[in-house]
């Protein structure tokens, strides 16, 4: 398993205590960093974010729009 896809793994253990976190505090937000990644000499930090700011939501096209949307 390649390293992008173990640190992804760990947004399954962080996404519903920062939903729990955000909902207690009245945030619009909140997010994590997973881990970081090494490419070279370069670092990449993988991160969750979640937000209810629809401003802040990202332009995106999902693969099945009707999966993509679920209740909490």
């Amino acid at each position: 398993m390649s390293g992008a896809i173990e640190v992804a793994e760990q947004a399954v253990n962080n996404i519903e205590s920062l939903l729990t976190d955000m909902f207690n505090g009245d945030y619009a937000n909140n997010e994590v960093a997973l881990g970081v990644l090494i490419n070279g000499k370069e670092e990449i930090q993988v991160q969750l974010k979640i937000t209810r700011a629809p401003e802040e939501f990202i332009d995106t096209e999902y693969n099945d729009w009707e999966d993509s949307i679920k209740q909490l």
